[in-house]
């Protein structure tokens, strides 16, 4: 199927959608591309091979995740929506820098947001948001601060959850910090719960049990004192990515070679994602600390079975849509269940977005399943990493519990960043007839799932399955190594996720202003990749 005259959803029309294409050409030198016309047709390797520049890559970065088969993309091609042009032709970017690419860089309002910071000289003012308070004088209308910035994020999270109240944002550098950030404030909130309620002395028990030693070092700064660790556990799933820093790294368990010659902390226990609730439940020793502390072999026993006393349980983290771990959407009856089971029992429920923010259809993918997390983090399309939390838990945060040298202080990212949220959930967009580009994220989740339904229904033993919500969505296929590498040479970026085996996961990620034209591309140039495999394996 595609878009025809009568094609409706949620009452907007996508064919009257094609009338209102008007875009200026983006142009790289002498070359042009227009996102309202251009058709991918790459015939031929993008960019081409450049051994040299691979080579010169090699011997001067660092090895990351980069591979022999990694795309080399040449600046002198112009990218406009989801359309790249190359020497090969024009392609289509179906996963979106990994899904940090949310808003088409060259809509109007950007353009506007960098002409203001340009005018005023200001595009490259850094400060240090963690040392320095920072303020608009006169004359800098158009431009925003951190402050405003945190200000229109954590409404638009008390918008998605009303019943948690206020929020705070905290800024980072990055996701995987956003994430480190969040594990830091349950960590000290858990802590400084546990004193309130239990005393120091029962706190030095629960040390003395589980042979954790104190830190003399300290002793001169403080009547309190600091142990060498502290026992307060987080949960998270299996498949999950969470980031390579070392404290989110032991969080993630989606590739072994993510994990292999790194220590971690040891307070961090796995369940399966989409399993029972009883893998979480099960986990929780719900006894008082110090019924455990008195019955034989203590915390120490409990915490060596696997289990974890409720009064050390800091925090549940999950990817309601795991990224890395195969694009696979969070069943509801299992996440709502868990997220109840650390209601009842105090533990904080932690959302990752870095990969889902804005990109669901609604602003934070774990808007879909009704429960609302404690704390939440974020990067990627939002330009800037934050981390949000419910206010109260700011009162948990001594002076220097987190910082960071850049994180908020970046003048031109904190004003992209703002301007992203702001065209995502508030600006009327004339070219969906006034709908938010939020609300056209949407739309076009149920026309995309419309147009892989008919591509699964085609080629139904190469591609069986599929899922996703809004502009994320995750392929089934077979042969996915030959189907990303063929991709690459008939105009198609593409990205697997997920293990290796004879059925794996494809990502397709669409832009959260991607238009009905470029989902009918999309449609097309995997028809053409499909057929193609399909003609090379006869047993298709």
């Amino acid at each position: 199927m595609k878009a025809t005259e009568s094609m409706i959803i949620n009452g907007y029309d996508l064919n009257a959608e094609h009338d209102r294409l008007a875009f200026p050409d983006v142009t790289v030198g002498e070359r042009r591309l227009n996102r309202g016309t251009a058709k991918a047709a790459a015939e031929g390797t993008p960019h081409g091979d450049y051994a040299d520049v691979k080579a010169a890559h090699r011997g001067s970065i660092f090895p990351n995740t980069i591979s022999e088969a990694s795309p080399v993309i040449d600046y002198s091609y112009p990218a406009t929506g989801m359309f790249v042009d190359s020497p090969a032709g024009v392609y289509l970017d179906l996963y979106q820098g990994v899904a940090q690419k949310l808003i088409d860089a060259h809509h109007p309002a950007y353009r506007k947001t960098v002409q203001r910071l340009t005018e005023t000289g200001l595009i490259f003012r850094r400060e240090i948001n963690t040392d320095d308070f920072v303020t608009l004088g006169d004359g800098l209308e158009g431009l925003v601060t951190s402050q405003d910035l945190a200000s229109l994020a954590n409404g638009l999270c008390k918008s998605a959850f009303p019943n948690v109240g206020a929020f705070r944002t905290f800024f980072t550098n990055s996701g995987a910090e956003s994430g480190e950030a969040a594990i830091k404030l349950a960590q000290i909130h858990a802590y400084k719960r546990f004193v309130a309620r239990h005393g120091m002395q029962v706190l030095s028990r629960v040390m003395e049990d589980l042979a954790i030693p104190r830190v003399p070092y300290f002793d001169s700064q403080s009547d309190e004192p600091t142990w060498a660790d502290y026992p307060f556990f987080v949960v998270a799933c299996e498949s999950s990515f969470h980031g390579r820093t070392l404290g989110v790294l032991s969080l993630t368990r989606s590739k072994r070679n993510h994990h292999l010659g790194f220590g971690k902390m040891r307070s961090v226990r796995h369940i399966p994602f989409n399993g029972e609730v009883s893998d979480f439940t099960d986990l929780i020793d719900a006894r008082p600390i110090t019924e455990i502390l008195d019955a034989p072999g203590g915390v120490s026993a409990v915490v060596q079975s696997g289990r974890i006393p409720v009064d050390l349980a800091a925090l549940f983290v999950v990817e309601c849509y795991q990224g890395e771990g195969g694009y696979r959407i969070a069943d509801r009856t299992w996440l709502r269940g868990v997220a109840s089971a650390c209601a009842e029992h105090g533990i904080l429920f932690g959302s990752d977005e870095v990969q889902s923010f804005g990109r669901t259809g609604t602003v934070f993918a774990v808007e879909h399943y009704g429960v609302a997390p404690d704390i939440l983090w974020t990067a990627k399309g939002a330009v800037v990493g934050m981390m949000f939390a419910r206010a109260e838990l700011a009162d948990d945060c001594h002076v220097g519990w987190h910082s960071n040298t850049f994180g908020g202080g970046k003048f031109f990212d904190v004003n992209m960043s703002h301007t992203t949220l702001h065209l995502l959930t508030q600006h009327e967009e004339p070219l969906f007839d006034d709908r938010t580009i939020l609300e056209n994220s949407q739309i076009k989740g149920e026309y995309c799932r419309a147009r892989l339904a008919d591509l699964s229904a085609r080629h139904p033993e190469l591609f069986p399955d599929f899922s996703g919500l809004g502009g994320m969505w995750g392929l089934t296929v077979r042969y996915r190594e030959e189907i990303v590498e063929a991709g690459w040479r008939m105009g198609a970026k593409l990205l697997g996720c997920g293990p290796a085996g004879e059925e794996a996961r494809l990502r397709i990620v669409l832009l959260a202003d991607v238009l009905t034209r470029e989902i009918d591309q999309m449609a097309e140039v995997l028809e053409r990749l499909f057929t193609e495999i399909e003609r090379r394996h006869d047993d298709l």
